[in-house]
């Protein structure tokens, strides 16, 4: 007699995870990838000049160094604008920070005593700095596209008010830390180790934050039959920079990055080689400027909510001129550092009020991606222009200067450009700023409930974040 067959067992595929789920899990992720990739940012952005100097590049070549990746880096914003037609925004994102993660392993391996090529390692250097700009601004487009669709417009300001806080003390202690290694390799002699630790760090931070990227969910999808071609964008582009008002805006903020870019990249060859700072004093000196950046930031919101951002850009446009100047009275580190925080006092209310301005300004036919892209890469030409120009500059200015029989030596020629920055920048503020409307838009609420990111550390004007969100005031429905 044969035995009852066994009554089989139906296995039930488990649940697909709800698009709510998928949310919340997504933005769990991205608090990960916040930590992640300040690492990254903390430990590379303000030691990429550093790293130049360590490699004896030339002033010419630190401009090259600073202006070619911020001009590519602008154009690759406009090439995210037309691809994110085409391709799905997570793909672009994790693309481009995998390739950012490539670049960090080359500056690993530039900082590593290989037997290189006598003169190859800083336009390598330089290449690598390329494509580590070119790729953050290939996903940084997308990025923001996607997190506006995730995060609910309820709790965008807590939520990003974590991130950003979170990403604030992590890139800042990450910079720290990165200075204390610096400074303890050079100590002991082995300083291209220190830098080849550094960067690997920030490989491995950039590696996790591509990983946790890749886990996010992306509820977009692009029609391929609607994708608009280059030709489309640039037009968006040039139709917003037709209104006058908003052009002029661009002008003088596009001419003030140039005139900041013209000194701006050799305060760490002045500090460096000039001054012979070690990395703990470099690394105090620039964390006075970022840590005042952040702790006024929201003060200078109030600020800006009473007398408006017209004031406060003026308010930050009379003291950066300054800047520069101030740093021939004295080297003492002391001193430095209190010009620093002032400095840093001036660049948070400067650039909180441009930033807003900027959001107020923009046209209302014009496309928000398209506009964004616009502004980041006549910015970036203009930083390229400051950036080469200061450079060759250095290179030409003489030992002395002589009129008639009067002859004047020339100590340090950096002081030279510092000088000449600090009156251009104050031309330009001339140009706009007298003339320059006041702009209340009430549908944004208040500056001090627009909610921050801080995107990267640069050596131009320290630390550059985003206007993410605000809280907009609830519209009565038309009668």
């Amino acid at each position: 007699m044969s035995e009852p067959a066994s009554p089989s067992i139906a296995v039930t595929p488990p649940p697909e995870p709800t698009q709510a789920k998928r949310v919340r899990d997504s933005l769990t992720v991205s608090m990960k990838d916040s930590v992640a990739s300040s690492v990254m940012t903390g430990t590379v952005d303000q030691f990429l000049n550093a790293f130049a100097i360590f490699l004896r590049a030339s002033s010419v070549q630190i401009g090259w160094l600073t202006g070619i990746p911020q001009l590519l880096g602008g154009l690759f914003q406009i090439l995210s604008v037309w691809l994110g037609g085409y391709w799905p925004r997570r793909s672009l994102i994790v693309v481009g920070a995998a390739v950012q993660t490539l670049s960090l392993m080359g500056l690993c391996a530039l900082a590593l005593p290989l037997p290189w090529p006598e003169g190859a390692r800083v336009p390598l250097l330089i290449g690598c700095a390329i494509v580590y700009h070119g790729a953050s601004n290939l996903a940084q487009p997308q990025w923001k596209a996607l997190m506006g669709n995730l995060v609910p417009s309820r709790l965008r300001g807590r939520y990003f008010g974590v991130r950003s806080r979170l990403a604030m003390a992590t890139s800042f202690f990450a910079f720290l830390s990165g200075g204390l290694l610096l400074n303890g390799s050079a100590s002991l002699g082995v300083e291209s180790l220190g830098f080849a630790a550094l960067f690997l760090i920030a490989v491995v931070g950039r590696g996790l934050s591509t990983r946790y990227l890749h886990r996010m969910y992306d509820p977009y999808r692009p029609d391929h039959s609607r994708g608009r071609g280059l030709v489309h964008t640039l037009r968006s582009m040039k139709r917003a920079f037709a209104d006058q008002r908003f052009r002029r805006f661009t002008l003088f903020l596009a001419g003030m990055q140039c005139m900041v870019a013209l000194s701006a990249p050799f305060f760490a060859v002045y500090m460096l080689r000039d001054l012979q700072f070690t990395y703990l004093q470099f690394t105090l000196n620039t964390a006075a400027s970022i840590l005042v950046q952040f702790v006024l930031l929201r003060y200078w919101g109030r600020i800006a909510d009473r007398k408006g951002n017209r004031y406060v850009m003026a308010l930050g446009a009379t003291v950066i001129p300054v800047l520069p100047v101030l740093w021939l009275f004295s080297d003492n580190l002391v001193y430095l550092m209190g010009v620093q925080m002032l400095g840093g006092a001036a660049w948070a209310g400067f650039t909180l009020a441009t930033s807003n301005y900027l959001y107020d300004l923009k046209p209302d036919d014009s496309e928000f991606a398209g506009y964004a892209a616009m502004q980041s890469t006549i910015g970036a030409a203009a930083v390229f222009v400051g950036a080469i120009s200061g450079g060759y500059l250095i290179s030409w200015v003489p030992d002395a200067l002589v009129i008639g029989n009067w002859s004047w030596p020339i100590e340090r020629p950096i002081w030279v450009i510092f000088v000449i920055s600090a009156v251009l920048r104050a031309v330009v503020a001339l140009w706009y700023l007298p003339k320059a409307p006041e702009l209340r838009v009430k549908q944004r609420g208040r500056v001090r409930d627009l909610v921050f990111r801080v995107s990267r550390f640069t050596p131009i004007s320290g630390v550059v974040f985003d206007v993410v969100s605000g809280k907009r005031k609830k519209q009565r429905p038309p009668q």
